[in-house]
């Protein structure tokens, strides 16, 4: 686990890690990690006698939420509809609904610039290869046909997805960490409310209760997206039930010709996205919509990304 864990970008570092000197807390304080949606997620417990039960509790109700989802295992709801010809409908857990239907609302909302029909496109893009390449241009446009979220049908009193074309593929990688993120956060709030927690996904971090060492708010660094993982360029507060997400240019990625080729990619385009950010971090009480909204601000110009996150009363910042 320590190799994984060093392999992952890590979006924003934890500038606070809950103390167990001088607060009479030692005993009461866990962590767990768990590998899900290909990065390594932990969760902190402090002030609990039950900290490492509700730990390994609320990291697995997000594994099992993650397991649901996630575009590789051929199990889930993803890749069974993936699998589906056009206008044949899959039935969906509701977690798996909830995920698709905020994901279709910031779709609409970001005129397109978060899609998780993205699919295709990403699958010509392979950023952990040792030998990467840029698709060509006549590739990148047959998998662009198959893009677009107007391309779903969600039936909200049925509970089901379909596709209109065969061919469109949705891949929820852009949202599903903050759902499961949140998830856990809701499963700690409710199991043993009095206690604090840190939870580390990547770079989608949440905090709960109160900073055991100030009985505040939680500091949380912000990567510098020019310098190496750890090293950050600014810090922000987040109070109970907040999340802190960052998309960034810096996290899977290659540099072929002195370009820097990224994982989030335009759905317009299907290239790396550039509105002249390496970064952009949303601050919200949502983990799910924070994790939706940071992708499609680094898609859109910053104008419009600052007025996407205001509209839904989210903090944007830029890098």
């Amino acid at each position: 686990m320590e190799k994984i864990l060093k392999s992952i970008n890590i979006t924003i570092i934890i500038m606070l890690i809950l103390s167990v000197s001088g607060c009479g807390r030692a005993d009461r304080s866990a962590s767990e990690t768990e590998f899900m949606l290909d990065t390594a997620c932990t969760i902190t417990v402090s002030g609990s006698s039950s900290a490492a039960e509700i730990a390994a509790g609320a990291l697995g109700t997000a594994k099992s939420i993650a397991d649901t989802i996630d575009y590789f295992n051929p199990d889930s709801y993803t890749a069974q509809f993936n699998a589906l010809p056009a206008h044949q409908p899959l039935e969906l857990s509701e977690d798996a609904f909830n995920v698709i239907s905020r994901a279709l609302e910031i779709a609409d909302a970001s005129g397109g610039a978060f899609d998780i029909t993205i699919a295709p496109v990403k699958n010509l893009w392979d950023f952990k290869s040792d030998d990467p390449r840029i698709p060509d241009p006549d590739e990148l446009n047959d998998a662009l046909r198959s893009v677009g979220y107007e391309k779903l049908i969600l039936n909200r009193d049925g509970r089901t997805l379909e596709k209109t074309e065969d061919g469109v593929e949705i891949d929820l990688g852009g949202c599903g960490k903050g759902y499961c993120c949140q998830a856990a956060l809701d499963y700690i709030a409710e199991n043993d409310p009095d206690c604090s927690a840190i939870l580390d996904f990547g770079g989608n971090v949440a905090v709960y209760g109160k900073n055991p060492r100030t009985g505040g708010e939680f500091t949380v660094g912000i990567q510098d997206p020019k310098s190496e993982t750890g090293v950050y360029s600014k810090t922000v507060s987040a109070r109970s039930g907040q999340s802190v997400v960052t998309s960034g240019t810096y996290q899977r990625r290659f540099i072929k010709d002195g370009v820097n080729y990224h994982h989030i990619l335009d759905p317009k385009t299907g290239m790396p996205a550039s509105n002249g950010n390496d970064s952009a971090t949303i601050i919200c009480d949502d983990g799910l919509l924070a994790d939706c909204l940071s992708t499609a601000c680094m898609v859109l110009p910053a104008d419009d990304a600052q007025a996407l996150a205001q509209s839904y009363g989210a903090e944007l910042i830029f890098e």
